[in-house]
C-alpha cells in the first residue's frame, strides 16, 4: 500500500502543487491513501508541517500498513525508516542561494539527511540530479529523473487571444524570490524602454514579503511605475491567455531545478528568453534566446533584439512549440508509477 503525503501541496498551488496534482492519476493503479494538503505556506505552517511529518507521518504509515510513503516535495521524517520514503526534489536552490528564511534553514538542516535516508529520490532534471548527488554524496543509482510536463488541453497556441492588458507586454511569472533576478530584469527593461514606448513589463506572481516592496521601490526610482506592472497570483486557469498575449516570456532566473513556466510559455506559442545557467538551459535547449543572468546588458540586448525583430519572435515561437511537445505529464506519470511499482 502506498501512502501519499500531499501535505506540502498548498491551497494556491505553484510548481510543487501543479506537479503533485498532475501525477496524482498515476497512483490510481496502486492501493493507496491520500493525505491532502491545502495550507497557505506560511513559516508557521511549515513548522507545524515539519513537526507533523516527524511525529505523525511514520505512525500513520504504520497504522495504514503502508509499504512506501511518497511525498511530492523534499519533506518527510528523519530517524529509523520504519516505512521507507520516496520524495520528489524540485530543486536545492535554498542551499545555493540561501535567504534568511525558514525555508533556507529547513533545507540546510533537514533536507540533506532526509535525502540520504530515503529509499529513492525523484527529481525533474539532470541538472538537479547532479546537484543532489554532489551536495549530499548520494549515488546516482538512488536518483531518478522524471521531467515535468504540461496539460496539452490547457496550454496551447490560439489566435483567439483575450485582451488581458491594454498594451503590448513582456511577461514574467513567478513569486519574486531574489534568485528570480527581477531587479536585473527591471534595470534591463529600463535601459531599452525609451526605444519601445508602447511596451510594458508585467510581473505576475504571489508577492514576496520583502522583495516585492523593494522591487516596487526600484521601479519607482527608475520612473517606470506606469510601465512595470506588478500583478498578484494568477489562477492556473488564466495562465495560458497571459502567455498567448505576451510578446515574449522573460525568465532570467539565476537558479531553477526545471523551469516549468518556460515549458508552459513555449506550449502556448510564446517566444522565450531565459538563462543559460541551471536547468533553464536544459529545458529550453536551442529554442529560446539564452542570456547571462548576471549581466543586465545581456538581458537588455536580448529584449531589444526580440522586440525589434518580429522574425525572431516567430522563429522562437515555432521552435518553442516543437520543443514543448517532447514533454508531457503522461510521460511523467508513467515514469513515476514504474519507479514506485519497482520499489513497493
Amino acid at each position: 500500500m502506498l501512502l501519499l503525503n500531499y501535505k506540502p501541496v498548498l491551497s494556491q498551488p505553484t510548481g510543487i502543487g501543479v506537479y503533485a496534482n498532475a501525477v496524482l492519476p498515476a497512483f490510481d493503479q496502486f492501493e493507496h491513501t491520500l493525505i491532502p494538503g491545502g495550507g497557505s505556506g506560511s513559516g508557521k505552517e511549515r513548522l507545524k508541517r515539519l513537526a507533523w511529518s516527524q511525529l505523525q507521518l511514520p505512525r500513520m504509515a504504520r497504522k495504514r500498513k503502508a509499504d512506501l510513503i511518497f511525498t511530492p516535495a523534499p519533506e518527510g521524517y528523519l530517524g529509523e525508516q520504519v516505512v521507507p520514503q520516496v520524495v520528489m526534489v524540485h530543486d536545492l536552490r535554498p542551499l545555493s542561494h540561501p535567504e534568511r528564511s525558514m525555508q533556507s534553514l529547513y533545507f540546510r538542516s533537514w533536507v540533506p539527511p532526509l535525502l540520504r535516508q530515503c529509499r529513492h529520490i525523484l527529481t525533474n532534471s539532470n541538472f538537479t540530479a547532479s546537484v543532489i548527488c554532489r551536495t549530499t554524496g548520494i549515488s546516482e543509482e538512488k536518483v531518478s529523473v522524471t521531467p515535468l510536463g504540461y496539460e496539452i488541453d490547457h496550454f496551447y497556441p490560439s489566435e483567439l487571444k483575450q485582451r488581458l492588458h491594454h498594451r503590448p507586454y513582456l511577461l514574467n511569472i513567478g513569486q519574486a524570490y531574489p534568485h528570480k533576478n527581477l531587479e536585473r530584469l527591471i534595470h534591463a527593461f529600463h535601459s531599452i524602454a525609451h526605444f519601445f514606448p508602447e511596451v510594458d513589463l508585467l510581473l505576475l506572481g504571489k508577492p514576496h514579503p520583502i522583495e516585492t516592496t523593494r522591487l516596487q521601490q526600484v521601479t519607482s526610482e527608475l520612473g517606470l511605475s506606469s510601465r512595470v506592472i506588478f500583478k498578484s497570483y494568477v489562477p492556473y486557469v488564466e495562465l495560458p491567455n497571459w502567455y498567448r498575449g505576451a510578446l515574449a516570456f522573460v525568465y532570467p532566473s539565476l537558479w531553477e531545478g526545471f523551469g516549468l513556466p518556460i515549458l508552459e510559455a513555449m506550449a502556448c506559442g510564446c517566444p522565450v528568453i531565459t538563462s543559460y545557467s541551471s536547468a533553464t538551459e536544459e529545458v529550453a535547449g536551442d529554442s529560446a534566446l539564452l542570456i547571462n543572468p548576471l549581466k543586465t546588458e545581456s538581458i537588455a540586448t536580448s529584449l531589444s533584439q526580440l522586440l525589434s525583430e518580429p522574425k525572431i519572435r516567430s522563429t522562437l515561437a515555432t521552435k518553442g512549440l516543437l520543443r514543448s511537445q517532447s514533454y508531457s505529464w503522461k510521460v511523467t506519470r508513467n515514469l513515476t508509477s514504474g519507479i514506485l511499482r519497482a520499489l513497493c
